[in-house]
């Protein structure tokens, strides 16, 4: 137990490590391309890559399957399993790269037109790029079994620390390609290549790190039969969460234009950042659980659940209602004039988050026990429930109707049918769940409530400097809160680990 503690604990510190230093490349990559761009090119870019992200439910939930099947064997140290369970995924994975590849050509030449962009150069230019970027997904696709699998062997930080090093290079390429006016394709081609070559290393350092793997495309029936039995249950999933939090603005290209999308996605990407802040707990809880689940540790389960819930919810009420009060200047000081609206996607969309993050622990709970069940039926009304909204309110209202259109189910589910499901499922009461969002959530909600109200009535924001010393001291003081919030046992984790 102590081992998993560990290895959790640094799956999670390196998570932090390498989304802190996306987010801060983000930071001034975003105000920099759509300052070159303008909201119409890149709306174009951004509908484009919410294009290829369709074609990413063709992994048809595997990668969910290998994590949940690979993290079992490997608790018991079953690397015969386990190279079965790699093997038959990898062929599976190099017919699936191949097909996306024809499918994604055969979009940009038959279906792109469908998009409302009006400039004949730009409509050859994001077909080129498309094209690129379907190359990308085919790759990633090929190297997925072996390249991104270090997850489900409790080495989270090995995949987080190459993409975060991925991540550098790739922007720091495609600032140098923009500055001398390089456009889709020289940024597509940029991405296609830095992910290869993460992924060649990211291979190579999981055979060093268990010499007993074998690298093949053998085909295995039983273990095919074990991951897609796990899998078609996830593959519904990732396409209603797909729908959910990656298609907005490729919606908004169709029944809008690509420069409603434009601006629509920072204010968005964004807020999906502080949904991932969450997941750098919940991905690698996910093996743990797993593990857990195959010594038949229950009642330990119910504790992690329990004390994830009261954690997160008093971090997800805090982060949500500082959004609302600081989203208009930072957007002033982020972003030119014409993405002024994206505040308004911002402070809408984080109502939805303070309620949905803390079920984030419940998901990976659900997903390493393999009841993820619970999580499709509710997704599914979530997706239906937003696609009639997005119907009714963005012809309306535009990105702010699509910003309502997300926000409205979260609130109602992820209060109602969720925590009901997920109590039957871990025997904890209905109230009891409601009781830690709630209690937790309230707090942190008054604590960021009073704080803001208090510093944005007495303090204008007219620099990033007055920012960062505003949004400084809500941020100290809410985890100075947070550290007395946590258990004494997690307290002393906490302190020994930071001291380690």
């Amino acid at each position: 137990m102590a081992q998993l503690q560990k290895y959790f604990l640094k799956n999670i510190f390196s998570s932090t490590s390498a989304f802190s230093v996306r987010i801060l490349l983000n930071f001034f990559f975003i105000p920099y391309i759509t300052s070159i761009f303008g909201s119409t090119r890149y709306g174009v870019w951004i509908v484009i890559f919410q294009t290829v992200s369709y074609f990413t439910l063709f992994d048809f939930g595997i990668n969910s399957a290998l994590t949940r099947f690979v993290s079992k064997a490997f608790a018991k140290k079953d690397f015969q399993t386990i190279n079965k369970i790699l093997s038959t995924a990898n062929l599976l994975y190099f017919f699936i790269g191949t097909l996306i590849g024809l499918l994604v050509f055969l979009f940009q030449e038959y279906f792109f037109g469908i998009f409302e962009i009006g400039s004949p150069e730009l409509i050859t230019e994001g077909k080129n790029a498309l094209i690129l970027l379907g190359a990308f997904l085919s790759f990633q696709f090929y190297m997925m079994a072996f390249g991104n699998s270090h997850g489900a062997f409790q080495r989270l930080d090995i995949s987080k620390n190459l993409l975060a090093i991925e991540e550098i290079i790739r922007i720091g390429i495609m600032s140098i390609l923009l500055y001398n006016g390089y456009g889709l394709v020289a940024l597509a081609s940029t991405i296609v290549t830095t992910t290869i070559l993460r992924s060649i290393v990211g291979i190579f350092l999981l055979k060093r790190i268990h010499p007993e793997i074998k690298l093949s495309f053998r085909f295995d029936k039983d273990s095919a039969k074990q991951l897609f039995g796990y899998s078609k249950i996830t593959f519904f999933i990732s396409l209603c969460w797909l729908i959910l939090y990656g298609s907005d603005s490729f919606i908004l290209g169709l029944l809008s234009t690509t420069a409603a999308a434009g601006i629509y996605a920072p204010g968005a990407q964004l807020m999906l950042y502080i949904r991932n802040i969450i997941n750098i707990i919940g991905v690698p809880l996910i093996p743990a659980i797993s593990h857990l689940e195959s010594n038949e540790s229950f009642e330990r389960i119910q504790t992690v659940y329990l004390k994830g819930l009261k954690y997160i919810s008093f971090i997800s009420f805090s982060m949500a209602t500082s959004v609302i009060f600081f989203a208009e200047p930072f957007v002033h000081l982020w972003l030119d004039y014409e993405f002024v609206q994206t505040a308004d996607v911002m402070k809408i969309l984080a109502v939805g988050t303070a309620f949905f993050l803390p079920q984030i622990i419940g998901n990976s709970i659900l997903f390493g026990c393999e009841k993820h069940k619970v999580i499709l039926q509710v997704v599914v009304l979530e997706t239906i429930s937003k696609l009639i909204l997005v119907i009714f309110l963005v012809p309306l209202f535009g990105i702010v109707g699509m910003a309502t259109a997300n926000t409205i189910p979260q609130v109602i589910l992820y209060t109602t049918l969720y925590p009901f499901l997920i109590s039957k499922v871990l025997k904890i009461s209905y109230g009891r769940i409601l009781y830690e969002i709630l209690k937790t959530g309230s707090l942190g909600f008054i604590i960021a409530y009073l704080l803001s109200t208090l510093l944005r009535s007495y303090c204008s924001i007219d620099s990033w400097g007055a920012f960062v010393w505003q949004v400084g001291i809500i941020a100290i003081f809410v985890l100075t809160i947070g550290y007395f919030i946590l258990e004494k046992d997690d307290r002393k984790m906490l302190r020994d680990f930071v001291g380690k």
